[in-house]
């Protein structure tokens, strides 16, 4: 994402989101190309570096490879057909600038050329304009995983969000599989792996890995 806040509250993307799955591609000797939206510099949610939530893979991130969240390149730049995985990381910016008819046709792209498209906690919100070859919503039919309408109303901003996630992809016709809050969830489907929240990062990037 690129977007810093949501609808006045501030935000960005969810630290552990993008350095878990970094590092489970990097470690697998992965090359690992990091864009945005709208290119520059990707916020961080200021929440996920607390105490309570930042993690090992963030502290490795901020002392090996924070340059990468700088001057990143746009995601439309990029033929998204050149990489074998594309990975939608989460964080309440994602509401903002996921839901997109461009993003949605991007992800389509790379799922119609057989690439393994994984996505982890809001970062499903990608998928929300994605379409089949048919037109119909990409999603439809397909077991999901995402950020869940009970976790959204804990952590106080279901007012905030232009859309309940969980809810909307059900309405799209996906097949959403749940667990509960905060415990690691992470769902394949073919080429498409998506997980429920931030301690499912590292699983949703070693389904995709096993995937690709």
């Amino acid at each position: 994402t690129s977007a810093k806040s949501m609808d006045g509250h501030e935000t960005g993307a969810w630290s552990e989101e993008i350095t878990g799955p970094y590092y489970v591609f990097k470690d697998a000797g992965c090359v690992v190309r990091v864009c945005s939206i709208a290119g520059g510099d990707i916020p961080i949610d200021a929440g996920s570096l607390t105490k309570d939530f930042k993690t090992e893979n963030d502290t490795r991130f901020e002392k090996e490879d924070i340059r990468l969240l700088k001057n990143t390149d746009q995601l439309k730049t990029l033929d998204v057909t050149a990489y074998d995985i594309v990975f939608f990381a989460g964080g309440h910016g994602t509401c903002v600038d996921f839901p997109t008819d461009e993003v949605g046709a991007t992800l389509s792209k790379a799922f119609a050329a057989g690439k393994v498209v994984a996505t982890v906690c809001h970062g499903p919100m990608a998928l929300v304009c994605a379409k089949a070859p048919d037109g119909t919503p990409l999603v439809k039919g397909k077991k999901i995983a995402c950020f869940t309408d009970v976790e959204e109303e804990q952590v106080g901003l279901h007012t905030k969000v232009p859309f309940l996630l969980a809810s909307k992809l059900k309405s799209l016709g996906a097949q959403l599989e749940g667990s509960d809050p905060w415990t690691d969830k992470a769902v394949i489907d073919g080429k498409l792996v998506t997980g429920q929240n931030p301690q499912s990062s590292v699983s949703v990037a070693k389904l995709a890995l096993a995937a690709a």
